[in-house]
């Protein structure tokens, strides 16, 4: 009987089990940026906002772009894992996000 879905191969390390999934799925390496976006996000926006009072939104998103940014990096060192308009998009992100961070004030900042 054939296997819908064949297992990866552990034996040769995590990274070729990832490699293998991202093969078979292609919204696997999307779906791992849109996770560490949102985790950086949600994850220092919360801890901002308890420790000091208020959160710097601008921020955030420009360290969790930038974290998709770098992330997205690496996925390009092997072929076929990342296209490359997800990396225009993640790129993109990036300016919008950096323009917003350096167009913005912060609470404490005069004119």
């Amino acid at each position: 009987m054939g296997y819908l879905y064949t297992p990866p191969n552990l034996t040769s390390g995590v990274d070729d089990a990832l490699f293998s999934i991202a093969g078979s799925t292609q919204a696997f390496p999307i779906g791992i940026l849109l996770f560490v976006f949102i985790i950086v996000v949600w994850g220092g926006s919360t801890s901002q906002k308890n420790k000091i009072g208020y959160a710097d939104y601008p921020m955030w998103f420009l360290l969790a772009s930038l974290s998709c940014l770098l992330l997205s990096l690496v996925m390009t060192m092997r072929t076929g894992l990342i296209t490359l308009s997800t990396l225009g998009i993640v790129i993109a992100l990036n300016i919008l996000t950096s323009f917003w961070f350096f167009m913005s004030k912060a609470k404490g900042e005069m004119n």
